[in-house]
């Protein structure tokens, strides 16, 4: 008879490398962060087709991206900001558990064994820190191709100076970990819809939905402050790093208002996932 595992062993069963070696090896996880990485390609290419001129004068970060390597990996990171990481956000937790299930591979992973709260737990920081990742990588590339394209100049703030070399690769940090502040709501549902759903698609799909209804409701003014609570209407406060001067106060909501909705949903995935019945 086999002894029952103990409580070390149940909780070493997972541990996060394993996981992140598990989720960079399904092609979806593996496509959302090379759409990530590619962009800053996609995006020269497109300056180069449309034949644009740099300018060092605009109003905004499309006219000055060609300015220099520093404004167009700002540029970059201004419209990867929208719906690409929030459809990027939604396939990785959206596939987290569902996509266990669809392959029929979530039982085996509970045979291991392991709790399923610390599977749970594993699964969402390894899809956190592969997000993280795909983003420092998508600002690296950005601001590669940038310097090799327009010469290595540091960001041209719209309205405002153009920033030195330290400055520059500090806003370009600050803005990078500052998106996933308003990405935490779509992290929280899609790690919601994959606990249950047993189709990824249908769990990122969601999210999506849900995006596009946010996004279109916080247009209409007559909401007014119920617009606060949309889960979208503080996606873009990374922005705030793209200015001048800088503005702390949308940064501190967009965590605040992405924490709330990780507090409501993810205890709700956790409750569902434990009690789950799972036969496939």
């Amino acid at each position: 008879m086999t002894a029952p595992a103990t409580a070390w062993q149940r909780r070493a069963a997972l541990p996060l490398r394993v996981e992140l070696v598990r989720q960079l090896s399904q092609w979806r996880v593996l496509a959302a962060a090379a759409v990530l990485l590619a962009l800053p390609v996609i995006v020269r290419v497109a300056f180069a087709l449309g034949g644009a001129q740099p300018s060092d004068t605009g109003t905004d970060l499309a006219t000055l991206a060609q300015s220099s390597g520093g404004s167009f990996a700002a540029f970059v990171l201004l419209v990867s900001g929208g719906y690409l990481v929030t459809i990027v956000t939604a396939v990785l937790f959206g596939d987290l558990i569902a996509g266990e299930a669809s392959r029929s591979t979530l039982k085996y992973l509970l045979a291991i064994p392991v709790p399923r709260l610390r599977l749970l737990g594993v699964k969402a920081i390894a899809a956190a820190i592969v997000l993280l990742a795909a983003l420092t990588g998508m600002a690296v590339v950005a601001l590669l191709v940038g310097v090799l394209s327009y010469g290595p100049g540091g960001m041209q703030v719209p309205n405002g100076p153009r920033l030195d070399g330290g400055e520059t690769l500090l806003r370009l940090a600050l803005t990078t970990l500052v998106t996933p502040f308003g990405l935490l709501w779509a992290a929280a549902l899609g790690l919601l819809l994959s606990v249950l759903t047993s189709s990824p698609l249908a769990a990122a799909g969601g999210v999506v939905v849900v995006a596009i209804v946010s996004t279109t409701l916080d247009q209409v003014e007559a909401l007014k402050d119920f617009r606060l609570w949309l889960p979208t209407h503080w996606a873009f406060s990374y922005q705030q790093f793209l200015l001048q001067p800088i503005d702390l106060k949308p940064v501190a909501e967009a965590f605040a208002s992405g924490l709330a909705w990780v507090v409501v949903l993810g205890p709700i995935a956790a409750w569902w996932f434990h009690r789950k019945d799972i036969t496939g």
